[in-house]
């Protein structure tokens, strides 16, 4: 990459698309020192092309650990080869050709101006239909959706895990993931807990990457919403209502999240099908999150 700064790749695999992962592995790799995919309970075999040609080394977890136990997996291996920064991947995103330039061009440059950066993160483009996903402002009232302009690092709430550039500083203070939420709300609330403790997060203009949320995408009035399955659902609402009870997260964004929970509540009661299994799901997720029953579901694990 032309730089000093040794940026190592961590992607999560579950039962990946091969063309989705050698798509995303042949975008990455030029743009990184090195990287690791992390088989999360996925049967890909080590010889696969794509990852010879990647050079990325493969971890095996054995099972489904979940998302949070991966991208711990991987971080620790990023550390013991000594990496600056870590970026992180789901399996079905694709990095523009300059996006991790992007985001270490603005990482430098807001640390430089004195900023204690946690991490920086891309702007997600709908492989659909192009449109890009806003960030969100740090939550002190009503939330407020932030497009920033290419070029421009915009200070954010929290940023997904696929495409975030973290300092290894930053992962070493905050300490790791949390692994007993399994999926869903996992980077949410590690990116909560960096702010807590005096980091900054930011969204970066003109970094993009091709990312597909959840198994579709339902359109709600002007906004968007990420569709999914029961189980996921179970996971969204199990965790979101855990999120209530930890204390490094301001009583603001728990009440604009509380909010938040109950529009998709509503939502996805009317619209979603098999209506009565998401419904189960929805209410079995709040009763195991207020009850703090974490880890995975039964028979996710598998």
């Amino acid at each position: 990459m032309g730089t000093a700064q040794k940026i190592v790749a961590v992607v999560v695999a579950y039962q990946p698309d091969p063309a989705a992962l050698t798509r995303l592995l042949r975008a990455l790799a030029p743009q990184v020192a090195t990287g690791c995919v992390v088989h999360n309970g996925s049967s890909l075999p080590d010889a696969d092309p794509a990852l010879q040609d990647s050079g990325f080394a493969v971890l095996h977890l054995g099972s489904n650990k979940g998302v949070a136990s991966a991208l711990n997996a991987g971080f620790f291996w990023a550390q013991a080869r000594q990496a600056d920064y870590v970026i992180s991947f789901d399996q079905d995103s694709e990095p523009a050709p300059d996006m991790v330039a992007r985001l270490l061009r603005a990482c430098c440059a807001l640390q430089a101006a004195g900023h204690r950066v946690g991490a920086v993160g891309p702007q997600q483009i709908d492989p659909q239909d192009g449109a890009a996903a806003a960030f969100i402002a740090p939550v002190s009232g009503p939330r407020r959706r932030l497009f920033p302009r290419p070029g421009e690092a915009l200070e954010v709430d929290h940023l997904i895990s696929s495409g975030c550039l973290v300092p290894m500083a930053a992962w070493r203070d905050a300490g790791t993931l949390l692994d007993a939420l399994f999926i869903d709300y996992v980077d949410i609330e590690w990116c909560l807990r960096l702010r807590h403790r005096g980091w900054r997060l930011y969204g970066v203009g003109g970094a993009e990457l091709m990312h597909r949320i959840g198994e579709g995408v339902q359109k709600l009035g002007r906004r968007q919403v990420a569709w999914h399955g029961p189980l996921r659902h179970y996971y969204l609402f199990r965790n979101g209502v855990h999120l209530q009870s930890l204390p490094h997260i301001g009583l603001v964004w728990k009440l604009s999240d509380a909010l938040q929970l109950l529009k998709k509540f509503v939502f996805f009661s009317l619209v979603a099908r098999p209506r009565a299994a998401h419904l189960r799901a929805m209410l079995r997720g709040m009763r195991d999150g207020w009850r703090g029953r974490l880890g995975p579901a039964d028979g996710a694990g598998t």
